[in-house]
């Protein structure tokens, strides 16, 4: 348990320190989707890549170098924020955001282990107020394996609409190998950001096999 505590405290540790990196913006920090614009898209570290828009209203990244290793000993972390403002086209509000993300992970050695964990935060940009949502992912069995979170704000639950937010997620990554001959990595690998408006769109039943499968064509 303790050492479940410790890791997270780092993690935590690890999301307060990104605000004060550099700001890579995407390659399309600004757009227009179905029901939403969005503007000033992009990340701490750039290690989301830039998104893809799929069925007018899911952001889909393929990260290439999010990934925490250590090898013989040791703790490796990675961390990146990602920020982008949505505004809804006029007379609409968004219902609510589902973040689910897909990975691989290898662990070898007693005392090996991976840890990823994602913090979600909308801010209501007009009435000033704050939705949050985490998970964390922790293994420590030896193997080779994928992993997977997922999370959801329902904003219908707390009137009044929500029309112009600013979506935060932070991701951290967190490797620790188990002493000499131990390894342990885990990586990202897909991450989809769906944002319905009024009701679920054409992706509404991404989730997590819609983003196994889109993974699977790559």
């Amino acid at each position: 348990m303790k050492k479940v505590t410790a890791i997270l405290a780092l993690a935590g540790s690890i999301a307060m320190v990104g605000t004060a990196q550099a700001f890579v913006p995407w390659s399309n920090p600004n757009g227009n989707a179905t029901n939403f614009d969005w503007f000033g898209g992009g990340s701490d570290n750039g290690l989301f890549g830039s998104p893809i828009l799929v069925g007018g209203d899911t952001f889909v990244f393929f990260p290439s170098f999010f990934r925490a290793q250590s090898n013989n000993g040791g703790a490796a972390q990675t961390h990146d924020r990602l920020q982008v403002e949505l505004l809804a086209h006029l007379g609409q509000n968004f219902t609510n955001v589902q973040i689910t993300e897909f990975g691989d992970y290898g662990i070898g050695g007693a005392g090996s282990s991976v840890t990823a964990n994602m913090a979600m935060f909308l801010t209501d940009l007009t009435n000033f107020r704050v939705a949050s949502a985490n998970q964390t992912y922790s293994n420590n069995v030896p193997g080779l394996g994928n992993w997977n979170l997922g999370a959801t704000i329902d904003l219908t639950i707390s009137p009044p609409s929500w029309n112009h937010i600013q979506l935060v997620l932070n991701n951290n990554l967190i490797a620790v190998s188990g002493g000499e001959n131990g390894f342990a990595f885990i990586e990202k690998k897909v991450q989809g950001i769906i944002i319905r408006v009024p009701a679920p769109g054409s992706m509404a039943m991404l989730g997590m096999g819609g983003l196994a499968l889109i993974r699977r064509r790559r």
